[in-house]
C-alpha cells in the first residue's frame, strides 16, 4: 500500500493538530478527509498492520512529548474506525452504489 502526497498531507492535516486525539468536529473532519484520501488511493480496505505502523512512526514524529499509551489509544481507535468507514466504501462499491450515495451539486 502506498499512499500519495496528497494522503501524507491529509495524515499530517489531522495528526499533526495538538487535539488529534480528540473527538471533536473539527479533528473527525480532518480524520474523515484523510481516510477519504486513503480511499482514493486504494479503492479498497487497508492493510491494517500497516497502516497502524504508518499512524504509529508519524505520531511520534509529530509529537514527540506525547505519551506511548496516548499514541496506542488513538492508532487503535482511529485504525477501527479508518478500517470501518473503508468497509462501507467497499460495500457500496461492490453493489455499484457508490456513485449514489456520493452526489456532487
Amino acid at each position: 500500500m502506498t499512499w500519495s502526497k496528497e494522503t501524507a498531507a491529509a495524515l499530517d492535516e489531522w495528526l499533526g493538530l495538538p487535539t488529534s486525539y480528540e473527538h471533536h468536529p473539527i479533528d473527525d473532519a480532518n480524520f474523515y478527509l484523510f481516510v477519504g484520501h486513503v480511499w482514493k488511493d486504494c479503492r479498497g480496505l487497508w492493510d491494517e498492520s500497516m497502516a497502524k505502523e504508518i499512524l504509529t512512526k508519524r505520531a511520534k514524529e509529530l509529537h514527540p512529548d506525547w505519551p506511548p499509551d496516548l499514541i496506542t489509544k488513538i492508532v487503535e481507535s482511529r485504525r477501527s474506525e479508518g478500517s470501518l468507514i473503508l468497509d462501507f466504501l467497499c460495500a457500496l462499491k461492490n453493489r455499484n452504489k457508490l456513485k449514489e450515495m456520493i452526489v456532487l451539486s
